[in-house]
């Protein structure tokens, strides 16, 4: 019989409890031996289990060696005493139960406790480590001072600051103080950079006043920061010593350059029946601006912010840019939903920002008028397909939403909702078209503004191929576009919403790439020619043109938009037929 028994051998465990069991059990006779050895058996086995499952569950907190081993002590003793009870009726049972449960405890705590004491190595060791990267970085750090001469004892003179990281952790909280001499006034010591991205620089500036015409020593420089949360700090730098001269500076800045404003450009367009802004903040002085955060004004019964490229994060109603280097821009689209249309809407825009200084200052954009036409409706006659396929190229102006649509119905009953959407407006349909498989589905109108007369043409496409339903729109006028594609986008929103046959969910889809594979596999009528013979997998769903069936929505006289069952106009009083 070996004794000498392996930590790792879980066997081992059940063979303490057998020979356990067989010594205490020998003054018993040969049954005795038996049946000791028996329960040393299964005393050993739920020993070793409940220990190593309890002390797997121990070592995910931080403890120590000596815990670890304590623990499996007391474990063993308290299964030991169950063991005794439970095998009262056998006298060696309580010796057997004490001796097996413990050793079996002890053997399984020392086990573990080598796990611990190699998994505190590990860390120290990687602890060890992240210092000594923590300090080659702190060492790689270098401090730059520039200094405009001569100085002006009747002007703030900047003295620029260049912090350069060329290590592969980000510095934090960098705290910048100037000790000044007794002879130069600094008003604003402390500056702060918040963050320092690894193999990059960021500088800054304080302003000092000489008190007198001399050459004057400024003082020192005091750098700290945080790597990792621990904080290091620079050895004190000298300013240097520097002429100083009395009357207004004759260089071209005779303007501090942290009074200079940030520069604001913007231009408007539309895009998938958003008004698409487009803005560059720009810092054209050679200091850091901080904070920079852009607030919005515009009246929210009209527009509604959709999103911002790229996703800056929106603090208390403010787009934050965060800091913007010298010299340097930020530009950002932001993405405005027509609620209502309007002839002239202002969309207006503050910019706030610290200066190099940390002075908080601000700006404004100039006011961005949009005007958003939704086109009245009223049309007179219908087309064929070969006009339909003139207008589509005779039109200047035409965009697309595409949806993402989730719905318990098939794609005829989707079309079915959206052609009854379309036939409360004045327009005329065309035709139908669908795969033969019935998995696409794509109908056009068309239609006339009451106003100017111009031509419109709508599309909507449903495939279950793509899960997608496409609203397209062709129009004369940018403005009646974007009014349009707004307008009728709303409308079927919430004609899907609303849900009166089956649950559908619709959401927009953004992603550019995602949009024009979509929309490039959707246009059925290409199948056509201009007889509206179809040829291929496309066949006619409708071969006879179908009038729409319209209600008057707007009042023919003024325009005014009348509520359901009106038989007069409550602004002109027309009576409507």
């Amino acid at each position: 019989m070996q004794l000498k028994l392996s930590y790792f051998d879980p066997r081992n465990n059940l063979r303490i409890g057998i020979y356990t069991g067989l010594i205490f059990g020998i003054g018993a006779g040969f049954p005795g031996m038996i049946r000791g050895g028996t329960i040393g058996l299964i005393l050993a086995f739920i020993t070793a289990y409940i220990v190593q499952n309890r002390l797997n569950r121990k070592i995910e907190q931080d403890v120590t060696e000596d815990d670890i081993l304590s623990h499996a002590f007391v474990l063993g003793i308290l299964i030991a005493i169950f063991g005794a009870i439970l095998f009262s009726a056998f006298k060696p049972a309580p010796l057997i139960a004490l001796f097996a449960c413990t050793v079996v405890a002890l053997r399984s705590g020392s086990k573990m406790k080598n796990v611990v004491r190699d998994r505190n190595r590990e860390k120290e060791n990687e602890r060890t480590r992240l210092l000594q990267l923590e300090k080659e970085a702190s060492d790689s750090v270098d401090v730059n001072v520039e200094v405009r001469q001569p100085l002006r004892t009747d002007t703030e003179n900047p003295v620029k600051i260049t912090v350069n990281n060329p290590s592969v952790l980000p510095l934090r909280n960098v705290s910048i103080k100037a000790e000044c001499t007794r002879l130069v006034r600094c008003d604003e010591p402390e500056v702060t950079i918040e963050t320092i991205e690894p193999e990059s620089s960021r500088y800054t500036a304080i302003f000092v006043h000489p008190r007198i015409s001399d050459r004057l020593e400024l003082g020192k420089i005091h750098v700290g920061y945080l790597v990792n949360n621990n904080y290091y700090r620079k050895m004190p730098i000298d300013i240097g010593t520097y002429e100083a001269v009395q009357g207004p500076s004759v260089a071209s800045g005779t303007i501090s350059e942290a009074d200079a404003h940030l520069q604001v450009v913007r231009e408007s367009e539309f895009y998938q029946g958003f008004v698409r802004l487009k803005m560059a903040v720009n810092n054209d002085s050679s200091l850091v601006v901080n904070d920079v955060a852009l607030e919005f004004d515009f009246d929210e019964h009209l527009f509604r912010i959709d999103r911002f490229e790229p996703e800056y994060t929106v603090k208390n109603n403010r787009l934050m840019l965060g800091n913007i280097e010298g010299n340097t821009s930020r530009s950002v689209m932001v993405y405005f939903d027509p609620l209502l249309c309007s002839r002239s809407s202002d969309i207006k825009c503050r910019i706030f920002y610290k200066d190099a200084k940390g002075k908080l200052r601000n700006t404004e954009m100039k006011t961005k008028r949009i005007e958003v036409t939704c086109p009245i409706m009223q049309t007179a006659s219908d087309i064929n397909t070969g006009m339909l396929r003139e207008l589509l190229s005779a039109l200047p102006f035409s965009d697309s939403k595409v949806y993402q649509v989730r719905s318990e119905l098939d794609t005829k009953t989707l079309m079915n909702i959206c052609r009854e959407m379309l036939q409360r407006h004045d327009i005329r349909h065309v035709r139908t078209l669908r795969t033969r498989d019935g998995k696409n589905y794509e109908t056009w109108y068309h239609g006339k503004t009451k106003v100017n007369d111009h031509d419109i043409v709508l599309k909507i496409n449903i495939s279950e191929d793509t899960g997608s339903i496409e609203l397209f729109g062709a129009t004369q006028t940018a403005e009646s576009l974007v009014g349009m594609l707004a307008e009728f986008g709303r409308e079927l929103s919430a004609e899907m919403e609303a849900g009166s046959r089956g649950k559908s969910d619709l959401k927009q889809i953004v992603n550019v790439t995602i949009k024009d594979s979509i929309i490039q596999r959707s246009n059925l009528l290409n199948s056509c020619d201009i007889s509206g013979n179809c040829s291929g997998d496309v066949v006619i769903e409708d071969s006879v043109i179908q009038r729409t069936e319209f209600k008057a929505n707007f009042c023919p006289s003024c325009g005014t938009k009348l509520a359901d069952g009106a038989n007069f106009c409550s602004e002109c009083g027309t009576k409507i037929n």
